[in-house]
């Protein structure tokens, strides 16, 4: 099915049925950005290689980026051209605007809440153990956390099979539909940058190691990235051949809902870098939970399952766990979030 408008951001397998039964037990769910998706031909997939980042150090000081940088060195040719200067700038600002507002309402469990990003330490568990599970299955999968968590290498990335970002997402309400926001929108950004403001693509993203600086605020030093992973940029990455991509990570699912044309955002721009499926969180997601149900699905997928019933099959599992740990309660909250689009 192809969804449209506020149902692009409901995850329909999880609403009960009137016998008591979730859609997902009753129906075989699968979703797709268009129905024309149907009549496409396969797109012929590349060996079995996954790149998964997870854990970045968002904190990264100037000098330990150089060096991360360093050690990285030339992967493959950039997949995406860099960011000109003055969208960069815009980006930083738009995400100092949301700063501002978050601390207005006092809304400090938002990524953007503060200057600062939380860490992730059990996001570099859930790449290890998912690279572990890849190694048993003949999959050559290549693990960066910490220090190399970075925007390079997803920008680097050479069209892998998999490709697993586990961090922090984030979409940004357009401030210029806010009253409240506007005297601050004025003081920060030039009349000449309303325009991209406005741009619903650079209003969501991804956060990788030195994502802080930019929410401080602070320009890029020559030579360094910025941290953030637009769904502009993530636009014109080279994913043809990609089989999947996974957003484990909060709110990647979100975009501006426009009827009739779909979601801008994330899972957009992915799909229209050449990735032929996009699993994506609706809302915020536990670690613990998020972890495990991780675990299921690549267990079931590497195990010979189709991919969206290797989907379907670990969010039930992961259910019952959920419920044998709540005495008994059926919370969606823990294992519903996440959807799969695509072929």
């Amino acid at each position: 099915m192809s969804t449209d408008g506020v149902l692009n951001q409901v995850p329909l397998g999880i609403i009960p049925a009137p016998d008591g039964k979730l859609l997902m037990e009753k129906y075989d769910l699968r979703l797709v950005s268009s129905t024309r998706d149907l009549l496409s031909p396969p797109v012929p997939t590349g060996a079995p290689t996954a790149l998964l980042v997870g854990d970045p150090n968002f904190d990264i000081s100037e000098d330990r980026q150089r060096a991360a940088l360093d050690k990285l060195g030339n992967l493959n040719p950039p997949n995406a051209p860099r960011a000109p200067s003055d969208r960069n700038e815009v980006v930083s600002k738009n995400l100092r605007l949301a700063t501002l507002s978050a601390e207005r309402v006092g809304n400090q469990s938002s990524p953007t809440g503060s200057s600062t990003l939380p860490p992730l330490p059990g996001t570099g568990s859930e790449v290890q153990a998912i690279a572990g599970l890849m190694h048993q299955h003949g999959w050559q999968a290549t693990v960066y956390t910490g220090d190399m968590a970075l925007k390079r290498v997803v920008e680097q990335s050479g069209s892998p099979r998999l490709l697993h970002l586990a961090t922090h997402g984030f979409f940004l309400p357009d401030p210029a539909a806010s009253t409240e926001l506007l005297g601050d929108m004025r003081s920060l950004f030039q009349p000449d940058q309303y325009s991209a403001l406005n741009d619903p693509m650079l209003r969501s993203g991804l956060y990788f190691a030195a994502a802080d600086r930019t929410l401080a605020g602070k320009p890029s030093p020559p030579g360094l990235d910025n941290g953030v992973l637009t769904a502009l940029e993530a636009g014109n990455l080279n994913l043809t051949g990609t089989q999947l991509v996974v957003l484990s990570a909060c709110d990647t699912g979100q975009g501006d809902v426009k009827n009739g044309e779909g979601v801008f955002g994330l899972h957009r721009a992915l799909e229209e870098a050449g990735a032929q499926s996009v699993m994506m969180s609706l809302w915020s997601v536990p670690d613990k939970e998020t972890l495990e149900l991780m675990q299921l699905f690549y267990a079931k997928w590497l195990n010979g399952t189709e991919i969206h019933q290797a989907l379907k099959e670990a969010q039930l599992a992961e259910r019952e766990k959920v419920k044998a740990e709540h005495e008994g309660k059926d919370l969606p909250y823990y294992w519903g979030a996440f959807v799969l689009v695509g072929r």
